[in-house]
């Protein structure tokens, strides 16, 4: 089975962003603050930010943009028939 399908990208990048969301209330704080605000089991379940909204954080909008970053390195490399030039398509 290949792994080169959009769905496995897309899957992974939806999985990051559910990791981040689960992620950003506790990511600066210790195990026992941890505990002391959710349990011994930690956080289990999304929390919702402003405006009852799930929130991302900066780490996922970076991963977003390296990824679209990519994908127009390859697009470019593709149409032009050159090698693909990823890291200034990142930079850029």
């Amino acid at each position: 089975m290949s792994r080169n399908k959009r769905e496995h990208f897309t899957g992974c990048l939806l999985g990051g962003a559910v990791g981040d969301e689960l992620g950003w209330p506790v990511e600066f704080d210790g195990i026992d603050d941890i505990v002391e605000c959710y349990g011994s089991d930690g956080i289990t379940d999304m929390v919702p930010g402003e405006n009852d909204k799930y929130e991302i954080t900066d780490d996922t909008q970076m991963t977003l943009f390296t990824a679209e970053g990519l994908l127009r390195a390859w697009t470019a490399a593709r149409h032009y028939g050159v090698a693909p030039d990823f890291a200034a398509a990142v930079r850029l």
